[in-house]
Order: structure tokens, then sequence, then C-alpha cells
């Protein structure tokens, strides 16, 4: 390819006949096939939640993977800070578990999404009527009290006129601090609001929506958002205080635990992802991008009384309190067998860290935390469904292992899928990057000083930008022409002319 002269002199040529067709892999890659469970895999992964989870992909007329990823989600966030896994002494995991379904926009996604986050509906609204109920018998109790408080002044300056010491004030002179409305998922919120609600009801929120990558774009950090601080902890559970412009006391929220879920379309996802560099936050979610299915009536019933009420059990969920009465985590410790196992699971994850590169390597890097919180998750599904009678004492071997199976085997397969192909070496990214570029403005020649100006995400060195070129000369995208020096001399300027076919290719 690098032979190919787009300048043949004197000879006349057609320029778009002349040149060979462009590698369009270089801005679509290829992407692997999705990974499939067999129902026997996913029946042992899964267990008594598998027949629900089949039912209402089959009536939702969505993959089951979409269907099973939300569960894992929706069910960490209502868990949320009452119970904590700790694999052994000094590392403690969250519930917390953050999903992404990926796919396109007939996919099923939205009804998959419906589908699971229904049952938490019914829980909402519940809790939406125990706050107005309390809040009105609050409101009663408030009327009473200030009409006893001002009583209460009034015997006390007439006491303390008559030179006599005021009485004592009443109990019910106080109502007591005003209810709080708990809630498990919510759509959209700012930072401080979402540490607000965590500071008064402690145990954990769910952040739903139904496409990711805007929320995730508003967060770059090269656009300067201040947001993925908040999120990076909110994903660990740790303590987070937020400063209050005009207000002298801070929020202080002792575990900053939010799980999210949502979706994308995979061109979206990429395209983010080339654009930016990724400090992590992308590499957290669990992901799942499979094929669609084909399209049917349903054979099934969906019956959601099954998961409102194993959602309830769940939430009923009571946490541990400290040594001054307040509420912490309950851990749950991995037996002796599931520790084994986890640490067979992370050498494992260590040599796939040494074929991987970028973001599949940051993720693959977070996948031993991610395969305990999963255990947890899986091992309190069960006890929701009956499946075992005993609460969850311990993290078993068998909820290690369905959890490797899960997300080692399937989960990270998915990933790679989804944006693997921003996980290329550098070279290949910013080539892309460039490549973008030269489609959406029509470019018809380009030069390495141009691009410099532009201040590209990774393209800021002449090496950078140079090894990118490269890249597209051998994708026959661009070619290297002479330019001339100026006339007041000096190095001659290293500009390309863009393959016409390029138009045509889109």
């Amino acid at each position: 390819m690098n032979a190919f002269n787009p300048n043949p002199g004197p000879i006349p040529f057609d320029p778009a006949s002349a040149w060979p067709d462009p590698d369009m892999t270089v801005i679509r890659p290829e992407r692997p096939p999705a990974p499939e469970l067999t129902d026997q895999e996913f029946m042992t992964v899964f267990g008594g939640w598998s027949g629900w989870l089949k039912s209402a992909a089959s009536v939702k007329g969505a993959h089951v993977d979409y269907l099973a990823l939300a569960l894992l989600c929706t069910a960490s966030s209502i868990i949320g800070n009452t119970r904590w896994a700790v694999p052994w002494d000094g590392w403690k995991e969250p519930p917390i578990i953050w999903g992404m379904l990926v796919g396109d926009p007939s996919a099923g996604k939205s009804p998959a999404l419906d589908a699971v986050l229904d049952p938490v509906k019914v829980i909402d609204a519940e809790l939406s009527r125990e706050y107005q109920s309390a809040r009105e018998e609050w409101h009663s109790k408030d009327e009473v009290a200030r009409l006893v408080l001002a009583q209460w002044k009034s015997d006390a300056k007439a006491s303390i006129s008559k030179g006599d010491d005021a009485p004592e004030k009443p109990s019910e002179a106080d109502a007591g601090k005003p209810p709080v409305r708990k809630r498990v998922r919510i759509t959209d919120a700012t930072t401080e609001s979402v540490a607000d609600l965590l500071a008064t009801t402690w145990r954990g929120l769910l952040l739903s929506r139904d496409e990711l990558s805007g929320w995730l774009a508003s967060m770059d950090r090269y656009s300067g958002g201040g947001d993925r601080p908040f999120w990076l902890e909110a994903f660990g559970g740790r303590s987070y205080t937020v400063d209050r412009k005009g207000k002298p006391d801070p929020i202080i929220v002792d575990q900053l635990s939010v799980s999210i879920l949502g979706g994308t379309q995979p061109d979206r996802l990429e395209s983010m992802l080339v654009r930016s560099d990724d400090d992590g936050l992308t590499a957290r979610f669990l992901t799942v991008y499979p094929d669609c299915v084909p399209l049917s009536r349903p054979t099934a019933a969906l019956n959601e009384q099954f998961a409102v009420d194993a959602f309830k059990r769940l939430h009923n969920l009571s946490p541990a309190t400290d040594e001054y009465g307040a509420s912490r985590p309950f851990y749950v410790h991995l037996d002796e067998d599931a520790q084994h196992a986890l640490q067979e699971f992370r050498q494992q994850c260590r040599e796939w860290e040494n074929g991987a590169s970028s973001l599949m390597k940051s993720h693959v890097g977070k996948l031993p935390g991610l395969v305990v919180r999963v255990a947890l998750v899986l091992a309190l599904l069960d006890w929701a469904v009956g499946v075992v009678e005993m609460h969850v004492s311990s993290i078993t071997a068998e909820h290690l292992g369905r959890a490797c199976h899960y997300v080692g085997e399937h989960l990270r397969k998915h990933a790679h899928r989804a944006y693997g192909a921003a996980s290329s070496p550098n070279e290949i990214r910013n080539a892309r990057r460039i490549a973008e570029l030269i489609q959406s403005e029509g470019l018809t020649t380009i030069g390495n000083r141009e691009i410099q100006r532009r201040e590209l995400s990774g393209l800021q060195t002449a090496k950078d930008i140079s090894n990118a070129m490269a890249v597209l000369v051998d994708a026959v995208w661009i070619a290297p022409v002479d330019v001339p020096s100026g006339p007041t001399g000096g190095r001659p300027r290293k500009m390309f002319t863009v393959n016409p076919k390029l138009g045509r290719a889109k």
C-alpha cells in the first residue's frame, strides 16, 4: 500500500479510480461475535431466577443477557449498604454493580429494563405512601407542638415577669425531625441532591437511564466536568463530603453507594471512548452486547409478583449497628474455599491483563472486585426466592464460582465486543480520531500541523501524530504529498491528500 503514488507526474489519470479502496475497518473495526451462555450455564449461574429471566426475555422480545445484568444491578441497589462482602481482612466490597446494555435502537434494551424496574416502582410507590402517611402524622404533631410552644413561651414570660422560675419546656413542644422520603431509584439528579438523599436515607440508590452515553460524556474530564470524582467514589461506597455554596454545613455521606443501570448504542459508546481518555469510570461497568433476538410472539407470561416479592424481601434486610448505635453494613465473609477460588481468579485476570491494552486492561483489573460483588448479590438473590432458607452468613466457593464464570468467561467477552476497539494501541485509536475528522468535515487534504493545532486528545506531540498518520497511509485513507518550503525557507510541511473514494465509502 505504501508504494501507491497519488502524484504520477504529467501522465493523465482519474484520481478517484487511481486510488485503491480505503480500509474502512480503521473507523469501523470488526467486532467479535456475541458470546452466549448455554441453557445449562445460565441455569447454573442464575439458579432460581433463570426461569423468570427467560420468561421476561420472551415477553419483552429482548435478549436474556439484558434481563440478567439488569437484575444484578437492581438487586445490588436494593441490598445497598445493608450487606458488604469481605474477601479477607483489609478488603471490603459493597454490592454496588454498574451495568451497561449495549445494542441498536431496536434491540430491546428499554423493554428489558422495564421488566426489572417495574417491580422497583411498586416498592417506591409503597415507600411514597408510607412517607405521605408519616408526613401527615408529623404535620399534625407539629401543629400541636407549635401551640404548646407558644403557650410555654407565654407562661415562661409571665413567670419571669413575676420573678418566678420559668416552667420546664414540655416535650410536646417539639414534634421532632420531619420524616425522610425513602427511595430506591432515581433517573436524574445532581451530585449534591444524590449526596443529600444518601446522607438522609443511608441505604443506597439505583440511577437508571435509558441512554448512558450522554451522562458519561457530560463528565468528560477534558470538558471541565467536575462530577467524575463523585461517581468514582459512588462505585466504591466510600465516605464523601459535599461542600455547598452559601451553606455553612457540608453534606457528609458515610457510604456513598449508587448502582447505575442503562443502555447505549454501540456507535455512541465507541465514538465517546475514542474521543477521550478514560480514567477508569467506564471500565467499572459490566457490559452486555448480545445479538438481536428474532421477532416473535411471546410464548410465556411475565410473573411480575415473583420479582416484587423477592425485591421486597431484599429491601427488608436490616443493617448492623456500630458501638454508637449507628447503621453500618453487615459484613459477609468469603469462606476458605471461596478465598482460594478468588485467588485463582485473580491470577487468571493477571494473565488476561498481559494480553490486553488500554480500556480492556483497566476493565480486567477490576474483575476480581466485581466477581466478589456479583457473588454476594447472587447469594442474596437465592435467599430472596427461597433457594436457601437461612440468611446468607458467608459466601461459598459455589457462589464465587458462578460469579467467576459469568463475569470472567461471559461478560469479559461482551466488554471486548462492546469497546474492545477503543482499547486498541494508541496509534490505532489516534488514527481513528483523525479518520473521523476527515469524514465529518469532508477534508481533501490534511497536515500534521493542522492536527496539532486542534489539540485533540492523544494527538499533542509530533510523534503521536506521525504514528497515527502512518496507520492511515497503510489503510490508504491518505497519501503524502510534496509541499515545497515557503519563500523564507524552513522545513517543508508534512501534508497528505485524502483518498477521494472516501466520499463514496461512508
